[in-house]
């Protein structure tokens, strides 16, 4: 039987199936002999199980069944051919349902009741996108009544599978086109895969958490023009030797450094500066003024009125290591008792801790009313002058935490 067609003893009793090769053989088994009478049918044109149904009909309905899905007859019975709705119905109730393959392997009362065997994953110690706060998860493009990325990977993967016509009931689909359909489905469930793979990697390796790092310390790097000469030199390198094209590098090289040198001795002697040790303190004291004028501009932007001589000078244009006492300091009898205590503690100036008083407290009141801030700290405080003033802040009650 592993040819498309046997023979068949006509003479011996019961029917004796022969394959091609014995029957060419004159083979004799049995009672069976060479010059007995037969017949040729096809390989599956046996019966297989009770009724008239042979082998190759038995196939094709458990093939229609398991495409089309138990009870959709007609779909079914078009698959087989040369059965109709009710013999494909009745076949599959006999033989498997009621049958003795059925009462081994299926129970009535556990339908529905499905156990998923599949092991679900361990879950990981990274921060997931539902561990963030609004504010993060809008600058992730997290969505999370959607619970997806406003851009995912392979973004118009979906496209594969939204065009795809289910096509009506009374056609009967071509075989091509079906696995056409089929293969695109597979394609989306890859992808799909593919993007599961790559959240649970980011969870995995606190991917998030780096993200956020990253985007509060980046700083991004001064362009270097060296690079964009040897591009815009490269054609020369043509029509030179190795040790000339070497050493006019390094002649344009040093050219370029002179000439920026020059156009900064020439800011010195614009400025008044004289000497070279003298240019020096020129710098920091630029440095110093372009700082200043960030300060200033942010605290336009956040709305906060503070005084131009806090911003001309970290501690107001005074020089505290001279004085012993800040009482006489301007804004001093505007503070509290403790505060007092505070700036004597922390020689500070009294106009710049109210200046750095004011900016907390408007920040924290706009937090609370759910806006996304930008915290601005006039100029002059160091990071410990900053964290024992929040903390002064907390315990005596002017803002709370967050």
């Amino acid at each position: 039987m592993c040819a498309e067609l046997r023979v068949v003893c006509v003479e011996c009793e019961p029917e004796m199936d022969i394959c091609l090769d014995c029957f060419a053989g004159a083979v004799t088994v049995g009672q069976h002999r060479p010059y007995h009478k037969y017949r040729f049918e096809e390989s599956t044109r046996f019966p297989i199980l009770t009724g008239d149904w042979n082998a190759g009909e038995l196939f094709q309905l458990l093939e229609g069944i398991e495409q089309f899905g138990y009870g959709n007859w007609n779909d079914v019975s078009r698959d087989v051919g040369t059965k109709g709705p009710t013999e494909c119905r009745d076949a599959v109730n006999q033989s498997f349902v009621d049958g003795p393959i059925g009462s081994r392997t299926y129970e009535e009362k556990n339908r529905g009741n499905a156990v998923d065997h599949t092991p679900k994953p361990a879950p990981t110690a990274g921060k997931k996108e539902t561990d963030l706060s609004i504010n993060d998860m809008l600058a992730l493009g997290w969505l999370p009544n959607r619970d997806e990325f406003e851009v995912e990977h392979c973004n118009e993967a979906e496209t594969l599978v939204s065009s795809l016509d289910q096509g009506k009931n009374d056609e009967v689909e071509d075989e091509v086109e079906s696995a056409l359909k089929l293969s695109q489905v597979e394609m989306y469930q890859a992808k799909l895969k593919d993007r599961e793979r790559r959240r649970q990697t980011a969870a995995d390796h606190d991917l998030i958490t780096q993200f956020f790092i990253e985007q509060n310390t980046y700083k991004p790097k001064k362009k270097d023009g060296k690079p964009d000469l040897l591009d815009r030199l490269k054609l020369v390198s043509n029509f030179q030797t190795v040790p000339e094209h070497k050493t006019f590098m390094s002649n344009m090289g040093r050219e370029k450094e002179l000439k920026s040198r020059i156009k900064e001795l020439n800011r010195y002697r614009k400025n008044g500066v004289t000497r070279s040790k003298d240019g020096e303190e020129f710098d920091l004291q630029r440095l110093r003024r372009n700082k200043i004028k960030t300060e200033r501009k942010k605290a336009l932007e956040a709305g906060i009125d503070i005084p131009p001589s806090l911003l001309e000078h970290p501690q107001g244009g005074i020089d505290l290591d001279t004085i012993t006492n800040i009482s006489i300091l301007p804004g001093y009898d505007l503070l509290s008792l403790n505060e007092k205590r505070l700036c004597s503690s922390l020689r500070l100036h009294p106009n710049l801790y109210n200046a750095y008083k004011t900016c907390i407290i408007r920040d924290n009141a706009m937090k609370r009313r759910g806006h996304i801030i930008r915290p601005s700290n006039p100029s002059g405080l160091d990071k410990l002058h900053r964290k024992k003033i929040m903390n002064f802040l907390l315990q005596s009650g002017w803002i709370s935490a967050y």
